[in-house]
């Protein structure tokens, strides 16, 4: 299990069926209205398109790329999931 440790103290445990959704700001057009872009879904024992999982390295070092590469991530698809931002992680660990 790996888990990832954000700044106020909760601590978010990834499985391999926990749905990490990665979320990017979308560019502003035209006086559009602000709004976010889903750029990867996927679990540790696979991505959603059904290739094999880009996150699952065999240890945490794909999960803290994931991170890494949005500003903002979800715990499932879920149109009322929490969204965190990258800046609200202090580590990620394996235990």
């Amino acid at each position: 299990m790996i888990l990832i440790n954000l700044l106020d103290g909760q601590s978010i445990e990834v499985t391999n069926e926990t749905v990490l959704v990665g979320i990017d700001n979308a560019p502003r057009e035209n006086n559009e209205e602000f709004y976010l872009s889903i750029k990867y879904v996927g679990t540790l024992e696979g991505d959603t398109n059904g290739s094999p999982s880009a996150l699952n390295t065999g240890d945490h070092l794909g999960i803290t790329g994931f991170i890494l590469s949005h500003d903002a991530f979800a715990l499932g698809e879920g149109k009322n999931e929490t969204i965190y931002l990258r800046s609200a992680v202090k580590s990620i660990s394996v235990v």
